[in-house]
């Protein structure tokens, strides 16, 4: 659980500024932050363990001088979920989730709020420990190319893929 009193608080305002797109750092004065945090982790057998986290944000604060000011970037109900499955010896196959409610934003006037949709993004990598010490991997984010958008005017990336190499020492 946390909670947070926050005095003169900065936050970033757009705005024109001779047909320029502009942000600058106000002061709104005071909020509350709230909410709490879980997460679990669960072995089920040798070669199978399950996990996730999961977060509730409550963000409390009020502009003044703009009575459709929402409180932007943040969303309210935020998820993790993942499994590390062993099939054999030495490979990983990771699946995974990220998930997030709607979070607000501003257009880059300024002028309107307006909430960006909730998402769920579903991730895969699959690790080979060829020794004790080198791991190859390969994967893939946003498997289901989905369009989501966290702030107005910047869509998140589409599916893309890796390759990875970790060496211990």
């Amino acid at each position: 659980m946390f909670y947070s009193h926050l005095n003169d608080v900065i936050v970033a305002f757009p705005f024109l500024y001779q047909g320029q797109s502009v942000t600058q750092s106000r002061n709104l004065g005071s909020g509350n932050y709230y909410g709490g945090e879980i997460a679990l982790t669960a072995r089920l057998a040798e070669t199978l363990s399950l996990g996730g986290n999961y977060t509730y944000t409550h963000r409390d604060l009020d502009d003044p001088t703009n009575s459709a000011f929402q409180p932007t970037g943040v969303p309210t109900h935020k998820a993790f979920v993942w499994a590390d499955w062993a099939p054999l010896g030495g490979l990983h196959i990771l699946p995974n989730a990220d998930i997030a409610s709607n979070r607000w934003t501003v257009n880059t006037a300024g002028t309107e709020y307006y909430r960006t949709g909730s998402y769920v993004q579903a991730n895969l990598t699959v690790n080979y420990e060829v020794r004790e010490d080198i791991v190859i991997g390969a994967g893939a984010r946003n498997l289901f190319d989905d369009y989501y958008v966290l702030a107005d005017g910047f869509p998140e990336p589409g599916r893309s893929f890796f390759l990875s190499f970790q060496y211990k020492y």
